[in-house]
C-alpha cells in the first residue's frame, strides 16, 4: 500500500507497517487501488458534557474504544445552530450564508408571513373538469451541491439514510438514498389525531393542540363513528381543508381495548398497545386516491377513551412523492421488512407536549424506529455495494427536547418523581447509540475511514423571551391602533404579524432567533433606508446584549449576530440579527411564530423544555469520533470534504472545509460558519 502523506519521516515509518495510525496521516491507498470505505453516523443533538460523564462513568464503552482508535472532540456547528442549517452545512460543506437555510422558520419579505425555511411539499393540481394538472411534488431551498452527489458524480456508490434536511433525495447514477426530516405527512406536517370520550370537560376539547387534530368521540352503547382528515382537497388550492375518511369505533371496556373499522378493515388495539401499520387509501377524484399508512395507538379504553393515531404518511410501495433514489428502493425496503415509518420528523414531538401520547408509548416508538434503523443499516453494509455510507438517528435530539425537564431541576416543570423515572432517559438513548457505533466498528477495516457525530449539543430551556416583545417595548415595532409602547400586546398568538403597523416598524422577529430590519425596498412595506440599516442593527444588537432577566439578573443573550456572519451567496435571504442565547432561555414559541405576547418573558411550561435552535454556538458544540487522528478544531463543512479526499476524489472548489486528515489546514481557515 501506498501512502499519501506529505512529511517524509512518516512516509517512511508508513513504509515499515501499514498498520500504523499516525496524527495529521491518513492511511489512504494509491489511486490505482480500490477505495476504502467511508461510514458516516449521526446522531442528532449529542450534547458534548453528558457524553463525557458517562465516560467517566465508563458507560460507553464501544465510543470509548472509538475515542483510543483515533479521536473525540467537539465539532464546530453553524450559526444558528439549528438542525436544518447544520445538516445543509453538513451536506453541501458551506457555511448558512451560501446553503441559505437559517432557521425551520422563513418569511415571505413581501407579506412578513411566516413561511417554511427548509423546503415545501405542493398537493395535486387538479383542474375543476377532473384533469390532472400537476402531481404532487416536493421541493428544497436548501442551495449546494451534497457531497455524495460529488461523489456519485465521479464513481464512487453510496448509501444514505435518514440524513435529515435531504429531502426531495437527490438523482444519483449508483448509489440509494432513503430521505428523512424532511419528509411530510400527506396533506400537511406531523399531524396527530386525538379521539376523546364525551367524559372530557368543554376546557379540556377546547385546548389548544397545536402540530395535530383533536376530535370528541361521541359515544353511544360505546360506539361512535367520526371522520378523520385525509388527504389535502385539491378544489380548495391555499386552504388547509382535508378529505375526510369515516372511522367506526367501538369500545370493548371490560377488556380494555378499541376496535376500529375503516374502509372496509377492522384492527383491535389493546389498552397501551400499538396497531400494526394500516393501510389507506385516499381519494383525490373519481380517477386519483392516494396510497397512505399510519398506526393507532389506545391510551385508555376504560371510562375515559382516548386514542392516538399518526399522521398519515406516504405508502413506502405506491407513495405521494418519492423519497428514496432509486424510486423503487423505498418498495423494497417494504418487502424486506413490511410496512415502515415513513415521515421524516419520525417521533412525535407534538403528540407528547399535548398529551396525545404519554412519556411511555413516546420512548418506546422512539427506541422500536432506533432499532428499525439500525436493522437497515446492518443489511445494507451486508449487502456491500458501497464506497460511502451515512445513517443519521434523530431520537437522541427529540428524547432531549422532551425530556430535558427532569434533568434540570430549574426546569418550572422539573419533579423529583418525574427525575426518578426519565432523568435517565437522554443516557439511555445515547447507549443505544454506543451499541450501533460498536456493531458498525466491529465490520470496518483499519484501512476504512469511520466518523461519529452530532450536528450540536443541548441546554435547558427554562423560559421563553418574547422578542416581538421587546422591540415593541423599545420603539422599533409598532401595534396599529396601540400606540402605549409600554403596554402595547395582542391577545392572539397566532397572530403571525398581521397587526403591526408597518409605517411605523424598524424590525420584526420571526423564527427561532432571527430579527428583520424593515428596509425600503425589501420589504414589503419597508421604511428603513437601506444606508441606514447597518447602524439600526448595531444599535439594537447592543441593547439586546444588555438585556438582563429581572427575576434573576442573568444575561439573557450570549451573542448577537450581524449579516457579517452570514456572508455568501445566499446572504440577501439571512437575518439582519440573529441571537445566540444564553443558558436557560430561548425565544418564546409564540414570539418564534410573529405573536406579541403581553409578557417579555414566560416561564417555559412546555414539555419541549431543551432546545438548542438559537443557543450561542460556541456553548452548543456537536461531537466528532474518529477511528483516525484528526486534527484540531473541526468543524461540520469539514467532514464531506475529508470524506472525499480520503477516496481520492476531487473537492469541488465551492466547499468551504478542510480536510480533517491533512497536516494543514487546507480549505477556509478554521472552517467560518
Amino acid at each position: 500500500m501506498t501512502f499519501i502523506c506529505s512529511n517524509p519521516v512518516r512516509l517512511l515509518l508508513a513504509a515499515i507497517s501499514t498498520t500504523l495510525f499516525l496524527p495529521g496521516c491518513a492511511d489512504r491507498p494509491d489511486p490505482g487501488e480500490p477505495r476504502p470505505r467511508v461510514v458516516i453516523l449521526g446522531f442528532d443533538g449529542v450534547e458534548p458534557t453528558i457524553v463525557d460523564q458517562m465516560f467517566a462513568e465508563g458507560s460507553l464503552p464501544n465510543l470509548s474504544r472509538l475515542r483510543e482508535l483515533g479521536g473525540y472532540q467537539r465539532l464546530q456547528t453553524t450559526v444558528p445552530p439549528q438542525s436544518p442549517s447544520a445538516w445543509s452545512s453538513f451536506a453541501t460543506c458551506q457555511s448558512p450564508g451560501n446553503h441559505g437555510v437559517y432557521d425551520y422558520i422563513g418569511r415571505d419579505r413581501l407579506t412578513y408571513s411566516p413561511v417554511m425555511g427548509t423546503g415545501n411539499t405542493f398537493p395535486y393540481d387538479i383542474l375543476p373538469d377532473g384533469e390532472l394538472r400537476k402531481k404532487p411534488y416536493s421541493v428544497i431551498f436548501r442551495k449546494g451541491e451534497p457531497f455524495w452527489v460529488s461523489a456519485d458524480r465521479q464513481g464512487a456508490r453510496s448509501k444514505l439514510l435518514h440524513i435529515p434536511f435531504a429531502y426531495p433525495p437527490d438523482d444519483l447514477t449508483r448509489g440509494l438514498m432513503l430521505c428523512g426530516a424532511g419528509v411530510p405527512e400527506i396533506g400537511g406536517f406531523n399531524t396527530y389525531f386525538y379521539s376523546l370520550s364525551d367524559s372530557f370537560t368543554q376546557a379540556e376539547l377546547a385546548e389548544s393542540v397545536g402540530g395535530g387534530v383533536r376530535i370528541r368521540l361521541e359515544l353511544t352503547e360505546g360506539k361512535a363513528k367520526v371522520d378523520s382528515p385525509g388527504a389535502l382537497d385539491p378544489y380548495k388550492p391555499g386552504q388547509s381543508e382535508s378529505i375526510k375518511v369515516p372511522i367506526e369505533v367501538a369500545v370493548d371496556r371490560q377488556n380494555r381495548s378499541i376496535s376500529l373499522t375503516l374502509q372496509g378493515k377492522q384492527v383491535t388495539v389493546p389498552e397501551k398497545e400499538w396497531s400494526d401499520w394500516i393501510e389507506w387509501t385516499l381519494p383525490i377524484t373519481d380517477q386519483i386516491s392516494v396510497r397512505a399508512i399510519s398506526l393507532f395507538h389506545v391510551l385508555e379504553a376504560g371510562e375515559h377513551v382516548r386514542i392516538y393515531m399518526s399522521s398519515l404518511q406516504f405508502h413506502p410501495r405506491d407513495p405521494y412523492v418519492r423519497f428514496t433514489t432509486p424510486e423503487t428502493y423505498s418498495g423494497e425496503v417494504a418487502d424486506r421488512y413490511g410496512l415502515y415509518k415513513t415521515l421524516g420528523w419520525a417521533h412525535d414531538t407534538s403528540a407528547l407536549r399535548r398529551n396525545a401520547l404519554d412519556e411511555d408509548a413516546f420512548l418506546e416508538e422512539a427506541a422500536t424506529h432506533d432499532e428499525w434503523v439500525r436493522k437497515l443499516l446492518e443489511d445494507e453494509m451486508s449487502a456491500g455495494n458501497y464506497e460511502l455510507l451515512v445513517a443519521v438517528w434523530t431520537s437522541t435530539d427529540r428524547i432531549s427536547h422532551t425530556f430535558w425537564r427532569y434533568r434540570d431541576p430549574l426546569h418550572p416543570l422539573y419533579t423529583a418523581d418525574g427525575a426518578a423515572r426519565y432523568g435517565h432517559v437522554v443516557e439511555d438513548s445515547y447507549q443505544r447509540m454506543d451499541r450501533i457505533v460498536g456493531e458498525v466498528l466491529d465490520r470496518l477495516s483499519p484501512r476504512d475511514l469511520l466518523f461519529v457525530l452530532s450536528d450540536h449539543g443541548f441546554h435547558s430551556f427554562r423560559k421563553g423571551f418574547s422578542v416581538n416583545t421587546w422591540l415593541v417595548r423599545n420603539g422599533y415595532l409598532v401595534i396599529r391602533d396601540k400606540p402605549d409602547a409600554s403596554t402595547a400586546f395582542v391577545d392572539d398568538e397566532d397572530d403571525m404579524l398581521r397587526s403591526v403597523d408597518w409605517s411605523q416598524t424598524r424590525a420584526y422577529a420571526l423564527g427561532l432567533g432571527a430579527i428583520y430590519l424593515n428596509i425600503r425596498g425589501r420589504e414589503g412595506q419597508g421604511i428603513v433606508e437601506p444606508d441606514a440599516a447597518p447602524q439600526l442593527a448595531e444599535k439594537i444588537r447592543e441593547e439586546l446584549l444588555a438585556v438582563t432577566d429581572p427575576e434573576t439578573g442573568e444575561k439573557v443573550l450570549k451573542s448577537v449576530f450581524g449579516r457579517e456572519a452570514f456572508a455568501g451567496k445566499s446572504q440577501v435571504s439571512a437575518p439582519d440579527l440573529q441571537l445566540g442565547y444564553a443558558e436557560g432561555y430561548q425565544t418564546s414559541k409564540t414570539s418564534a411564530k410573529g405573536g406579541i405576547p403581553a409578557a417579555v418573558f414566560e416561564p417555559n411550561l412546555d414539555k419541549w423544555s431543551g432546545e438548542h435552535a438559537s443557543s450561542d454556538p460556541e456553548e452548543t458544540p456537536g461531537i466528532l469520533f474518529s477511528n483516525h487522528p484528526l486534527i484540531d478544531n473541526p468543524a461540520i463543512v469539514d467532514l464531506g470534504v475529508t470524506a472525499l479526499q480520503f477516496m481520492n476524489l476531487d473537492v469541488p472548489p465551492e466547499y468551504q472545509g478542510k480536510d480533517l486528515l491533512s497536516t494543514k489546514n487546507g480549505g477556509m481557515e478554521g472552517s467560518t460558519q
